[in-house]
């Protein structure tokens, strides 16, 4: 691997032009095909796009098209503008900005994401749900987001559209798809501080002389390092869809995409956080916690497909299917330690593993909705089935103490790599599967009241991981909402989801799922035909069924503790977002959260993650000077702690993030861009726990941007 200095910046800056003007190429293939613009018929677009900050409707939780007052649990929007304003690059860059959501790392390449103090396992692709976890890590928390329009998150439980999962949060990822008929498209160029540079090429365009079929293609590249010794990062993304009009009333769209990350000098674990003698480790920012022959690549290939048609009477019918593969390939360093010497850095036992890991996810999931009447007034209805399957094989060899480390990190440089074995062993397997019906209705109660009641039935399957389990779960839905008038609205809501659990009784069954209930009421506020909106929600959130340690062992395993399920944790508290345009040119996002979640024995739960943060982000364009654009934003959050066993306690004290961006247009074509982040250049913890990293300090970059 070799190190960028200044000196390479200009090469680095004109390879990148180069393979943007080589992308750029392809509009010419699509112009070939595309008729004089005033031929082309009239575009059928359905679904809803963001105007700056914020969506008029979406159907995020519901599944109906609703404006976010309308929706009675708590919804975020990071749209499209707000993505380029803050120069945004993958889902890790936007659930970092998104309100009442938190993260933590376990490394480099693993980052998880919690929302009221639980994990976020749920994520959908345009509305098809699947779940990700970050175990054995397939790459999903750096997607990149060059090929997505926006994000919608839904905080609380989502039983109706999710399933099995926690009752944190659900990711709505919409992809960008073929919407123009006439030849658009943009090249970016992107060159920021260690090194980094990132073209992005977007070209969209009809295929056919009408326009009634339409094609898109992406294409991105990003090459990186970081502010740590030795450590860089490359990721390519293709991606490509064809939109097509069958009728005026029926849309086929089918696409696939190509995402690999190569990241070389990965860490697994991290940097130990505390000495034998209790005090708290203290290396530079660019330390590597591990030897220069690490690395993580990971690499993700997503086919989908999508039909719908929309029929006269107003019911519309909507299927999507998915199936995506994930192939990741590491070597790894453990930095093992029970007792690392201040003076002489001995206490580290060396680990490593060698992992080769497959995953296939197949998904469908369709649905019905539309209006109905009833005693004089006008519902609506929807229902709809889904199937998910989920295959893993997990390989790898794991081994330890294969050299001496005297000292740590001063004899890292150069450390020898393990003898690994020609056959790596399978370590885990398995299948899930989801099927699911689920309905919902919205109940036109009065003209100000409305009440949505729904429900999901699931049949959960797991084969093939050393146990087979099977659960048959109802998670039942109820949201009602009053309209105060034409800007207020207050709503109460209430949705389960489940959790599948592993431990054991102490006869050896498992116990019940875990099962996540969640009560949230609220008010909402909508101005400007929706495109500002408010929130304002108190929530609290049980599980139960959690599972809970005995003194006793399981019946003919007496290394396995038995476990009893308990009424488990409870998390409540209360989130505030303001979202959208306050006047003409100025737009702005503004939230606050606060959370205390406590288990069975009133202990706080997820001590490394922020309990209380505030999120801010805003861009103004003056009417006088249109060309320009100013902005920046703030993230806080309060300090955090971990607690190791025996040693001591790891702590970050609260602090703040602080951006800003200028974008100026200095062509109806051309714009150039800059974006500051960490300005204060702060130093803290990304990562905390018995093993640490360090967040990114003081760093920028400079986007140059050709649309046509």
């Amino acid at each position: 691997m070799i190190r960028s200095t200044p000196a390479l910046l200009p090469h680095r800056l004109s390879a990148a032009v180069l393979s943007a003007l080589c992308l750029a190429a392809a509009p010419v293939a699509f112009a070939e095909t595309a008729a004089d613009p005033t031929t082309l018929d009239k575009v059928v677009v359905k679904g809803e796009r963001a105007e700056g900050y914020s969506v008029r409707k979406t159907s995020a939780g519901t599944r109906f098209d609703l404006a976010p007052r309308e929706i009675p649990q708590s919804v975020s929007i990071i749209s499209h503008q707000r993505i380029e304003d803050q120069n945004l690059d993958d889902i890790i860059d936007v659930l970092g900005n998104t309100t009442g959501v938190t993260s933590t790392q376990s490394d480099t390449e693993r980052t998880e994401f919690y929302a009221r103090g639980f994990y976020i396992d749920s994520y959908q692709f345009d509305g098809l749900p699947t779940q990700m976890v970050q175990n054995w890590s397939y790459g999903d928390s750096g997607l990149d987001l060059a090929l997505y329009d926006r994000v919608e998150i839904v905080r609380g439980a989502t039983g109706l559209l999710s399933g099995a999962g926690n009752p944190s949060a659900s990711v709505n990822l919409i992809r960008k798809h073929a919407d123009s008929a006439e030849l658009t498209g943009s090249v970016a160029v992107n060159v920021g501080s260690w090194g980094r540079t990132r073209t992005t090429v977007d070209v969209s365009s009809a295929l056919n002389k009408s326009g009634s079929v339409r094609g898109r293609v992406i294409g991105s590249y990003l090459d990186t390092e970081a502010q740590m010794d030795n450590y860089d990062q490359h990721k390519t993304l293709g991606y490509a869809v064809i939109d097509a009009d069958l009728t005026p009333d029926t849309q086929l769209s089918v696409g696939y995409d190509y995402q690999q990350k190569r990241a070389d000098g990965a860490t697994w674990g991290g940097f130990p956080m505390m000495y034998s003698d209790g005090t708290q480790t203290s290396y530079s920012t660019s330390f590597l916690a591990n030897p220069e022959w690490t690395y993580w690549d990971t690499t993700s290939k997503r086919a989908f497909a999508t039909l719908q048609h929309a029929f006269s009477n107003g019911w519309k019918f909507k299927i999507g299917a998915t199936h995506d593969k994930t192939d990741a390939n590491d070597k790894l360093f453990y930095p093992s330690y029970t007792a690392l010497d201040k003076n002489t850095g001995a206490g580290v036992t060396p680990m490593a593993g060698l992992y080769n890991t497959h995953r296939k996810v197949t998904g469908v999931d369709g649905y019905i909705d539309g209006p109905f009447q009833l005693f004089g007034r006008e519902h609506q209805f929807m229902a709809g089935l889904s199937y998910n399957r989920r295959e893993y094989a997990n390989y790898g060899d794991f081994q330890m103490g294969w050299a001496d480390l005297p000292s740590y990190p001063a004899d890292l440089a150069g450390f020898p790599e393990p003898n690994w074995l020609e056959v790596l062993p399978l370590q885990s397997q398995g299948t899930i599967t989801q099927k699911a019906g689920y309905a919902a209705t919205r109940l036109n109660l009065a003209d100000p009241l409305k009440l949505i009641i729904g429900a999901r039935y699931t049949d959960w399957k797991s084969e093939d991981e050393g146990f087979d389990r099977n659960h048959k779960v109802t998670t039942p839905y109820a949201g009602l909402v009053y309209e105060i008038d034409p800007v207020w609205s207050t709503y109460a809501s209430y949705t389960e989801i489940f959790q599948p659990q592993t431990l054991r009784t102490q006869t050896g069954s498992y116990l019940d799922p875990v099962d996540g209930k969640s009560y949230e009421m609220g008010v909402k506020g909508a101005w400007f035909d929706d495109r500002l909106n408010a929130s304002l929600s108190v929530f609290r959130i049980e599980q139960d069924n959690v599972g809970q340690a005995t003194d006793e062992k399981v019946v003919g395993n007496e290394s396995e503790t038995a476990y009893i399920a308990a009424r488990g944790t409870v998390s409540r508290g209360f989130e505030f977002e303001l979202n959208g345009e306050l006047k003409p040119g100025w737009n702005a996002s503004f939230g606050a959260s606060r959370y205390v979640a406590k288990d069975i024995n009133g202990t706080d739960i997820n001590t490394r993650l922020p309990q209380t943060a505030i999120k801010a982000f805003t861009s103004y364009t003056p009417q006088t000077l249109q060309d320009l654009t100013v902005g920046g934003g703030v993230n806080w959050q309060n300090g955090i702690y971990y607690a190791i066993a025996g040693v001591g306690r790891v702590e970050q004290d609260s602090y703040a993030l602080v951006s800003a961006f200028a974008r100026y247009r200095l062509a109806p074509q051309f714009s150039v861009q800059v974006n500051l982040n960490n300005l204060l250049d702060k130093k803290y913890y990304a990562q905390i726990g018995a093993y640490g990293g360090y967040g990114d300090g003081r760093n920028g970059s400079i986007t140059f941007n050709w649309s046509f």
